[in-house]
This record gives C-alpha cells, structure tokens and sequence, in this order.
C-alpha cells in the first residue's frame, strides 16, 4: 500500500533518497527502498 504511494511521489521528484530510506522499516522493507531508489525519476 505505502510502497506505491513512495514510488510514485519519488518518481514525481516530490521526495529525495534520504526521505524514501526514512520510511524503511517502517512503512516499506528496506529491499522495496532500494527497488524505489532504483526507478528512475521524470
């Protein structure tokens, strides 16, 4: 639920790295942080 709202907010440019890591543990694992990180932004 959360990784999609993260993903699309990041691929956005809505939210940095730093804020994308600061939601692992708690709303995403941290593999779903990296595959979020590893999408590229618009």
């Amino acid at each position: 639920m959360f990784y999609n709202f993260i993903l699309s907010m990041w691929v956005a440019g809505t939210i940095d790295e730093e804020k994308v890591r600061g939601y692992a543990p708690k709303f995403i694992t941290s593999e779903q942080a990296e595959l979020i990180l590893a999408t590229p932004q618009k």
